[in-house]
């Protein structure tokens, strides 16, 4: 899921227990029976918002004295239940509905030897799960689509079903729409029928999946066709969409699921794939079996591929269809058995499509995401019992510290040499997993079940592994030192970790890779294995080494402290031969150049302009930014002309020490307004937004008037948010109300939240009516920043709204907010 339901209790059976007590662990609910299909038939008012349902759904109890069961349903009203008999006959059943379940009686008891049909006509106006775009005076241009969303318990809003990832169906959707409009779902398309200004299609998925993965996209779709090994492989989108920004997105999914094919060892597991982008989605992308849903804003020009490609969503929503589809995480507290495996599968597929640099980079900045949570309070293991709500699961420790771990996993596999090729099943690792998926495809499985696919395939126990890394949290805080002795010819290197053993957090046990360069290119590499808070390992060097490196492709997941002289740093990054060493070097000059030390703002200067990968000269523009010298400025501006754009917006967000030089907002006008990069004009814009420039104001009014880009749009808009006036706050303002793109609108109305000093005092009807706006959007997020609106100005008119969400928001978080909101008024 790419990159929301949440709710009380673990599944939707169970509420929410005290936190601080041993109940608050979440465990997957018991079952007392398994469904084995399920068979939809749809239509939907779309201007109501209201879905229709007539569903069959077949299951088989575990035990026998089945007489009684609860099917997961809310947001419908049951018009009746029956049960089916193998003659066609249906009996009426008893039913009753509590908080979120529908309880159903049978006539008598029956067992495990018995396939149940249980037929349930419904409607409703479902709060999550299906969504409805319609066009609007907002947003009269849109056509109008439905789509489903069911990660993590979402579906049972629009159709009965056991909403837990603990079990797994086969499904059928017979949906019925008006003519022109196309349906794309889970499986195979059985048949479409014509009549009477109807069309229904009839789409049967035979591989089982959970029932958050049953989907439906319906729109005025374009079909784009391709293929991969003689499976249909099709791209959905609005038809006003060309061909060419269609393909910029999806060409390369074949390629992608050949890789993924190749390195788990199982080919693609479903009868097609098909891909639909739909408008305002809440998410990036959705792995819905066989058919995932993605944002439209997956789709972009020419000129926004070198910053914004889509290649990274598109292969980590497709790698979910062998870890999540294919084999499922069996309950929230183990999602990341499917998260973080797509995240390291995008990873992986970067290292074969594009260089090991490139993987080393992207598993770097998963190592930098999952460390700002880890410092925070949200510092829990991978596996983690005591969430209050699924949604709290599907975050930075799962997704990103999931990959990093599985990166140092396949080190302690398969050493250092496996990892600078693509994934390949000559590896130990690759083969282990090929085990795990075939061992457990169409079921649910859990860590444990990992771990013993690793030992039965490779022999290899890493229990040790799973529970310093996956079964607790934190990370080790390496201070590290080096020093040689000529007289015993042997470098000394002590390591110690620095961090507080406590429960969460242990001394961590890991094989530690350390290089030893001297001249005439000598290298020595060793790997020591640290698992004491303080330990010296003695290296035989029959030289002095001119730099040590410790980690040096940044395998482990940690921050180090290893102090070295600048010149020591300089020759390290500019000749090592691991790139992540190099970038090390760089940022550890950079803290120096704070200091505006000449040698380290010139060494940093030349990596800048000569080193190879566009990564460490990322860092090396970031790392300028952090001093105030005349000669790091110099070098910005010259770097300006680099013809990588990543490089170069990271040139132009480095130049906040200068923004007050004439010669600097100048260079920025000219980045804004010319260059061919989206991200250079749009970090461009925010710098001359804070820069206190006269023309500041005037130069973003320009840009938004001229661009057609969201991203630019939202550089300037963020540029005049940091000017804070009333005049660029009208602006901002402006675009905070209905009219905009969504996520552009959403920019603004957040930026409101810190300029309400900004407006003026006469504003306030005009604020009501924005606040009210927003509340009453169909987009998720813009309802909820609304709400956030009301607090931020005291508009005690929507404390009903507020009062509302804090009772029945499907989201916890949103339900803690509009609590928090409440609070606030009543204080004022």
């Amino acid at each position: 899921m790419g990159l929301l339901l949440a709710l009380l209790f673990t599944g939707v059976l169970h509420a929410a227990p005290d936190a601080d007590s041993p109940a608050a662990m979440r465990w997957a609910p018991s079952r007392s029976y398994h469904v084995e299909n399920y068979k939809l038939r749809l239509h939907f008012d779309q201007a109501r918002r209201e879905v229709f349902g007539d569903e069959i759904v077949t299951i088989r109890p575990f035990a026998a004295g089945f007489d009684r069961f609860c099917i997961n349903s809310e947001d419908m009203t049951i018009e009746s239940v029956a049960l089916v008999r193998t003659d066609g006959a249906v009996e009426a059943l008893p039913h009753d509905t509590d908080n979120s379940c529908l309880w159903i009686s049978l006539q008598r008891a029956y067992g495990p030897s018995d396939s149940l049909g249980i037929r349930i006509v419904y409607h409703g106006v479902p709060s999550a799960g299906l969504y409805f775009v319609n066009p609007g005076k907002d947003d009269p241009g849109v056509p109008p689509q439905i789509y489903t969303q069911g990660e993590p318990e979402f579906n049972h809003h629009w159709f009965p079903c056991w909403d837990y990832p603990n079990d797994m169906a086969t499904s059928e959707t017979i949906t019925t729409v008006p003519e022109g409009q196309v349906v794309v779902s889970n499986g195979t398309l059985e048949s479409v029928k014509h009549a009477g200004g109807q069309v229904t299609y009839d789409w049967v998925e035979h591989v089982p999946h959970s029932a958050y993965l049953l989907s439906l996209a319906i729109g005025p779709w374009k079909q784009l066709h391709d293929s991969y090994d003689g499976k249909p492989v099709d791209y959905f989108v609005d038809r006003r969409v060309d061909d060419a920004t269609a393909l910029r997105t999806f060409h390369l999914t074949p390629d992608m699921i050949g890789f993924f094919s190749r390195a788990t060892g199982i080919g693609y597991p479903y009868e097609k794939y098909d891909q639909v982008t739909v408008h305002d989605f809440i998410f990036g992308g959705q792995e819905n079996v066989s058919a995932t849903t993605l944002v439209d804003e997956a789709l972009h020009d020419a000129r926004a591929e070198a910053d914004y490609p889509s290649t990274i969503l598109v292969a980590h929503e497709l790698g979910q269809h062998w870890f999540g589809d294919y084999v499922q995480g069996r309950d929230w507290a183990n999602i990341w058995l499917n998260e973080g495996f797509a995240t390291y599968l995008t990873a992986l597929y970067t290292q074969y499509h594009e260089s090991n640099d490139a993987y080393r980079y992207e598993i770097y900045g998963d190592q930098k995401a999952a460390l700002h949570a880890d410092a925070t309070e949200n510092n829990r293991p991978i596996v983690y019992r005591k969430y209050v709500d699924p949604m709290d699961m599907l975050e930075q420790i799962t997704h990103e510290k999931g990959a990093s771990v599985l990166d140092m996993m396949r080190y302690v596999l398969d050493g250092e040499s496996a990892m600078t090729i693509p994934a390949s099943q000559n590896e130990i690792m690759f083969h282990a997993l090929n085990d795990y998926l075939a061992a457990h495809h169409a079921q649910t499985a859990d860590t444990a079940d990992l771990i013993s696919s690793i030992r039965s395939s490779s022999g290899q126990d890493l229990s040790w592994f799973f529970y310093e890394w996956v079964f607790k949290g934190g990370h080790p805080a390496y201070r590290v030192s080096a020093s040689y002795d000529p007289a015993r010819r042997m470098e000394i290197v002590k390591v110690a970790q620095t961090r507080e053993v406590n429960a969460n957090t242990p001394i961590f046990d890991m094989p530690i890779h350390l290089a030893f360069f001297g001249d005439n290119n000598r290298q020595v590499d060793r790997q020591v294995r640290d698992d004491a808070a303080n330990q010296e390992f003695d290296i035989p060097l029959v030289f002095k080494p001119k730099w040590v490196d410790f980690d040096p492709d940044d395998v482990l997941f940690k921050t180090v402290a290893f102090p070295k002289p600048d010149e020591e740093l300089g020759v390290q990054a500019l000749h090592d031969p691991h790139m992540m060493s190099r970038l090390w070097a760089v940022k550890q000059l950079g803290e120096h150049a704070a200091a505006d030390k000449d040698c380290c703002v010139q060494a940093i200067d030349s990596v800048l302009n000569n080193d190879t990968f566009y990564g460490v000269r990322i860092e090396a523009a970031s790392s300028l930014g952090q001093s105030h010298a005349e000669q790091a400025k110099r070098a910005l501006l010259s770097a300006l002309g680099q013809d990588n754009s990543q490089v170069r917006t990271a040139v132009v967000g480095a130049m906040g020490h200068f923004l007050g030089d004439p010669g600097v907002r100048q260079a920025l006008l000219k980045a804004m307004r010319d260059d061919p990069s989206y991200a250079v004009q749009a970090a461009a814009a925010e710098q001359i937004g804070r820069s206190g420039s006269p023309r500041a104001f005037d130069a973003l009014r320009a840009v938004l008037a001229s661009t057609r880009d969201i991203n630019v749009t939202i550089g300037a808009l963020n540029g005049l948010a940091a000017m804070k006036t009333p005049q660029a706050t009208h602006v901002v303002f402006t675009y905070a109300k209905p009219g905009p793109p969504k996520r552009v609108r959403l920019v603004a109305l957040t930026h409101l939240q810190t300029l309400k000093d900004s407006l003026p005092p006469d504003d306030r009807q005009a604020v009501t009516q924005l606040v009210g706006d927003a509340i009453e959007d169909s987009f998720l997020e813009i309802h909820e920043i609304g709400v956030q609106l009301v607090g931020t100005f005291g508009l005690r008119q929507f404390r009903p709204e507020v009062e509302r969400d804090a009772r029945r928001a499907v989201i916890m978080d949103d339900r803690v907010d509009a609590q928090h909101v409440l609070e606030g008024l009543d204080k004022k």
